[in-house]
C-alpha cells in the first residue's frame, strides 16, 4: 500500500468531525523487541557500531532528520532528508535568496494533494527521486534475499568516510509489532556484532529512532502492498552531480539526467484544453501539419501565449507504458521541429 494512511491507521476507526478528531494521540510505546536509540542499551548499540566502522551514513543524516509534517508524508520527507544529506541543489529558491529542499518541491510524480491523503507508492518514490537527479537503485524485498539486503546495509552504513550513497526502506509497520501500516524511513547505521539497523523515523511524534534486527527488518519489505499487488522494498539513493546525458531525449527516461525535473514539471494540469488540442489533432488527421499545429498554439496568432495554458507544468509518468507515451512525444515533437527547420528558407 502506499506508505500511506500509515500513521492515520491509529485512528481510522474513530468517528472523526469535520475539522478536528474526537481523540488526540501523543507518540507510541515501541514495541519491546525493538530498542530505543536513546536507551542505555541503544547508546551500546551506537557505540558498537561507531567503533566498526557502521555510522559513517549516520551524522550527514541526522544533521537533516526533520519530522514528517504531514501523518501521510513519510515517504516525501524521507526523500527530503536524503536529498539535503547528499547537498543535491534544488535550482530554485525555498525562502528569500535560499536555495533548499521541502516536500513542496517533490512535484513532478504525485499531486501533492493527494500525497497529503494517501501517502506515495515504492514505484513513484522512486520516480520522484530520479525526478531530482538521484541514481535510484530499487528493489522489491520479494525479489532479493536477506544476505542481499545485509550487505546492501554494509555498503551504505559503513566505511564511507564522505557517505556517497544512502538507504531507504518502505516497509510494513505490523511485522515491526508497531501500529500503522505502510511507512518509509532512511537507514542511518549497522551495528554488525548486534545485526541490528537503526531506522530513523520520520514519524517522530510517534516513534523516535530505534534499533531493528536485520532480518525482522527484512521481513517488513515483503508483505504485499494491497495498492500495487507488490511487496515493498528497499532503495539506494546516490548523486555525483553530473549532467551527462541531459540532452539525449529519447533515453533520458532510462538513464540519470541528474537535472531536477521538478523545476519543470509541477501538478496542475488543464485537463480540458488537453482534450480539445487532442480532439482537434486527431480531426486533422493524417493531415497534421507544424503550421496547423501552430495555429492552434497561438489562437491563429492572434495571442502568442496561449500555448502556455496547454503546456504548464504536468505530472512526470511513473508506469512504464506512460513512461513509452512521453517518449514517443518527445520523437514526434523532434521530428516536427526538424522538418520545419529543413523547410525554413536559409538566410
Amino acid at each position: 500500500m502506499m506508505a500511506k494512511r500509515n500513521d492515520l491507521t491509529d485512528s481510522k476507526n474513530i468517528a472523526q468531525p469535520p475539522t478536528k478528531p474526537s481523540r488526540t494521540f501523543y507518540r507510541r510505546t515501541l514495541p519491546s523487541s525493538l530498542t530505543s536509540f536513546s536507551s542505555f542499551e541503544g547508546k551500546e548499540i551506537f557505540a558498537s557500531a561507531m567503533s566498526t566502522g557502521g555510522t559513517s551514513a549516520f551524522f550527514s543524516l541526522i544533521e537533516q532528520l526533520q519530522t514528517q509534517p504531514e501523518p501521510a508524508y513519510c515517504g516525501l520527507t524521507t526523500l527530503v532528508i536524503i536529498l539535503n544529506a547528499l547537498a543535491v541543489d534544488p535550482r530554485r529558491s525555498w525562502k528569500g535568496p535560499w536555495r533548499w529542499y521541502e516536500e513542496s518541491m517533490l512535484n513532478c510524480c504525485v499531486d501533492l494533494d493527494l500525497a497529503k491523503e494517501t501517502g506515495i507508492t515504492f514505484s513513484t518514490f522512486a520516480c520522484l527521486a530520479k525526478c531530482q537527479g538521484l541514481d535510484v537503485h530499487a528493489v522489491h524485498g520479494s525479489d532479493s534475499t536477506v544476505e542481499e539486503f545485509r550487505q546492501i546495509v554494509k555498503q551504505t552504513c559503513t566505511h564511507q568516510k564522505l557517505p556517497s550513497s544512502f538507504l531507504v526502506i518502505s516497509y510494513t509497520r505490523k511485522v515491526l509489532g508497531q501500529t500503522g501500516t505502510g511507512h518509509f524511513s532512511p537507514i542511518g547505521a549497522y551495528d554488525e556484532a548486534s545485526d541490528n539497523v537503526l531506522i530513523l523515523d520520520t514519524a517522530r511524534f510517534k516513534y523516535g529512532p530505534h534499533w531493528v534486527p536485520l532480518e525482522l527488518v527484512f521481513e517488513a519489505l515483503i508483505p504485499e502492498d494491497p495498492d500495487t499487488g507488490q511487496s515493498r522494498g528497499y532503495v539506494v539513493l546516490s548523486y555525483d552531480g553530473k549532467q551527462d546525458e541531459i540532452f539525449n531525449p529519447d533515453t533520458c527516461h532510462r538513464c540519470n539526467s541528474h537535472l531536477p525535473l521538478s523545476v519543470l514539471f509541477g501538478s496542475k494540469q488543464n485537463d480540458s484544453l488537453r482534450k480539445e488540442y487532442k480532439d482537434f489533432l486527431e480531426s486533422l488527421l493524417p493531415n497534421v501539419t507544424f503550421s496547423l499545429v501552430i495555429s492552434f498554439w497561438t489562437k491563429d496568432r492572434t495571442n502568442d501565449n496561449y500555448i502556455w495554458e496547454l503546456v504548464q507544468p504536468q505530472l512526470q509518468p511513473v508506469d512504464s507504458a506512460d513512461v513509452d507515451m512521453v517518449t514517443s512525444l518527445r520523437r514526434l515533437l523532434k521530428g516536427l521541429i526538424a522538418r520545419k527547420q529543413s523547410d525554413m528558407p536559409s538566410a
